[in-house]
């Protein structure tokens, strides 16, 4: 049990290592095709369900502190942003080994197949609903490889996830394979023999207690020739698919703007406001630009108070620049996060949301979005109207308010901007606010609901490391693949980027710098919605039928063997 320990240990520093880091930005590729092979070898051959826990439990919360340690710059909040989900991951991944364990006892041709399909299973659940986080899945580092991502229109990423993971189970199996070859030959009596295994303590069981996938024979060639196969499809189809060209509406000229400031850190309110202004002024005048842009875009909580209550804050402040008076001055549409209060006259409530809001030159909200999926138990606390609830997160925690989700998922149009093809028609576009755009359901209903384009408002600053920003990066970038749609991203720190329908980078700004771009953004829209966009996350909800029905089987099948005289 010891050296399994030791195995979980190591995958879960070469996972964390094969995926964007600060060493290696946009993670090791190749590293994950083999990284969470040892957890696999050490998972396999343990017979007790409840060590299977133990190198669960053990390799969850190392790999989810080492790739997530910027949580801990969650200002005064750290000890929960980092210890919360590291905690979680404990807990999520000593449920899953058992359960891993438990498909280790099918058939041995079949075994890598079926662990990497249960593993691709498990990414989704834990992407998706409240608690849902969508950072670290094994497919991630294989999408700096374009051929590879353009698959994600038919499968997203979970395609990519069970190709890595495949990898890791089949090598896994070689491990296992070399390790029987090399034991020698049961001594005594074939039905009570014992192998005596040079590595694997499983080995030392009798073999008659041991489960017919354990000592079959593992058919490698097969198993790596269905993962080449894989691999070859998704890169020809990839092939293709970079040589097509999308219908092009519009080029919408825009003016992203990156103050480079921590808008969460006190006194520095009207310090960002006042940068971003000023960043934005030599934007619409820099030379790149031909007359003034179609749009100006602030990233997330840019703003800190509501426009509408708080309008004689903004009348006079940052002082000597008011905001309401460069809105007018600038005369373009200004999008940018800020929070949006909606009153409900007939009770005198109000909800509050963290919105994205697209202001005309008077500063009057025209259209608004509220997020819809919060950041839980810093976002959103359950159970907030409670006293006691209450109470602990504003005396031990020290959050003293929550958001209320958004209501609906809006699109909003752009006042001047019209399709080439029909043109009466406006360009739409969606806003998923910060990690929104990490969430694939997310921006596939915003696609659904007529968005023509995404703009994501991010506010990063507050991690402080380059990882945290092109971890989300490359989460974000699925999504323009999936439904085609170009994705701009407008952060506050990083990463400030224009990403085509083909998730490739066609303007940036470098990380943790006070800057802006200007630039024209090509709108397409395929003649089809994506295979994605019409039936969603169809590859992993299959995977967790074929895992339940792997389970269940067995378990009945035992049952009525115990019934039998």
């Amino acid at each position: 049990m010891g050296m399994s320990i030791v195995n979980a240990i190591a995958a879960a520093v070469l996972f964390a290592v094969a995926l964007p880091n600060e060493v290696f930005p946009y993670g090791v590729p190749w590293l994950s095709l083999l990284a969470l092979t040892p957890f696999f070898v050490a998972l396999i051959r343990t017979r007790r369900l409840r060590d299977a826990a133990l190198l669960g439990a053990v390799f969850g919360g190392i790999s989810t502190a080492l790739s997530n340690y910027w949580l801990a710059n969650f200002g005064e909040f750290a000890i929960w942003t980092i210890g919360g989900p590291t905690i979680g991951y404990i807990l999520y991944n000593a449920i899953l080994a058992p359960f891993l364990r438990r498909l280790a006892d099918s058939p041995r041709h079949l075994r890598p197949f079926v662990l990497a399909a249960a593993w691709t299973a498990y990414e989704y659940l834990k992407s998706i609903g409240f608690l849902g986080y969508p950072w670290g899945l094994a497919g991630y580092p294989l999408s700096d490889y374009p051929l590879l991502l353009q698959h994600a229109e038919i499968t997203g990423v979970w395609a990519l996830s069970f190709v890595a993971v495949a990898a890791n189970t089949i090598l896994a199996e070689l491990v296992i394979a070399t390790d029987e070859a090399l034991a020698p030959q049961p001594i005594g009596p074939a039905e009570h023999g014992i192998r005596f295994g040079t590595i694997s303590a499983l080995l030392a069981a009798p073999r008659r207690q041991l489960p017919a996938a354990a000592t079959a024979r593992f058919h490698a060639p097969a198993a790596v020739a269905v993962v080449a196969a894989i691999v070859v499809f998704m890169s020809a189809f990839g092939v293709h698919r970079l040589r097509t060209e999308y219908p092009k509406l519009a080029e919408i000229d825009m003016v992203l703007v990156q103050q480079n400031t921590d808008s969460w850190e006190r006194g520095a309110e009207e310090r960002g406001i006042r940068r971003a202004q000023e960043l934005t002024r030599a934007g619409i005048q820099s030379e790149g630009g031909a007359g003034h842009p179609d749009l100006v875009v602030w990233s997330e909580t840019t703003l800190n108070r509501p426009v509408r209550e708080d309008r004689e804050f903004y009348r006079n402040r940052p002082e000597g620049d008011p905001f309401l008076e460069f809105v007018r001055e600038i005369d373009v549409p200004l999008l940018t996060g800020a929070p949006y209060v909606e009153w409900d006259l007939e009770t005198g409530r109000h909800a509050s949301y963290n919105a994205a809001i697209l202001l005309d030159e008077d500063g009057r909200e025209r259209q608004v979005y509220g997020k819809r999926h919060l950041v839980p138990f810093t976002e959103a606390i359950p159970l907030w109207e409670h006293e006691f609830v209450r109470w602990f997160y504003q005396e031990l925690v020290g959050l003293h308010g929550a958001w209320t989700p958004g209501p609906e998922y809006r699109v909003f149009e752009f006042p001047e901007v019209h399709s080439s093809a029909n043109p009466g028609e406006p360009i739409r576009f969606a806003t998923p606010i910060c990690f929104e755009d990490a969430f694939a359901y997310i921006n596939r209903e915003f696609t659904l609901r007529g968005a023509d384009l995404l703009i994501n408002l991010t506010n990063n600053a507050w991690s402080e490391t380059n990882s945290a920003q092109t971890q989300h990066f490359v989460a974000a970038r699925f999504r323009a693949v999936e439904n085609r749609r170009t994705l701009v991203r407008s952060t506050n720190s990083g990463l400030t980027s224009v990403i085509d329908p083909h998730g490739r980078v066609t303007a940036d700004l470098p990380m943790f710098t006070e800057s802006y771009l200007r630039t024209n953004v090509p709108v397409y829209r395929p003649a089809q919605l994506t295979f994605y966009t019409r039936f969603g996350d169809y590859l992993p909800v299959l995977f967790l039928g074929i895992v339940l029905a792997g389970i269940v089987a067995p378990l009945r099948t035992e049952r009525r063997h115990r019934a039998s005289p």
